[in-house]
């Protein structure tokens, strides 16, 4: 399957912005089929929203420049204000969304996966283990075993 058809198909099985997510599985180095499983399990396939973590800004909808801003402010250098999930890859942590911010913002969905897409590799690079991929991304081994299995679903769907 070429290029092209990878992005069709992806589109057709539920994910949201399948050109960006390839773009940024080529620009990282992570595969096309674990960054659609991560933007099904995080953003019902790459819908640029607020997370519903239980602190500032939960399930405020979608991700805006003007929202994002102001989310940014309240939330304070190193979080100190609280930190929220943002956009398809639901970045939480302050440092992850600043390096999006530093690569175009991250209320955008480019910069937002190339940042969390960053990270998997890093954990997929020291593991070769999804389970293990999805436990360091989320902090539970139940999200790293239902990454495991989407994983495997998405490289069906892909080859």
């Amino acid at each position: 399957m070429n290029r092209l058809q990878k992005i069709l198909k992806a589109r057709a099985n539920g994910i949201k912005i399948p050109y960006r997510a390839m773009l940024a599985s080529e620009k990282t180095g992570l595969p096309f089929p674990a960054l659609c499983a991560v933007l099904e399990k995080e953003s019902a396939g790459g819908m640029n929203v607020f997370g519903h973590d239980p602190t500032i800004y939960a399930g405020a909808g979608t991700v805006t420049k003007e929202k994002y801003l102001a989310y940014k402010a309240r939330r304070g250098p190193q979080g100190r204000g609280g930190m929220q999930g943002v956009g398809p890859m639901q970045l939480t942590w302050y440092s992850y969304q600043d390096q999006a911010d530093a690569l175009g913002g991250c209320w955008k969905p480019l910069p937002n996966m190339i940042v969390g897409a960053r990270l998997l590799k890093s954990y997929w690079d020291a593991s070769h283990n999804w389970i293990t991929v999805g436990t360091r991304y989320n902090g539970a081994t139940s999200y790293g075993v239902d990454l495991a299995a989407k994983v495997r679903k998405w490289e069906n769907i892909l080859s």
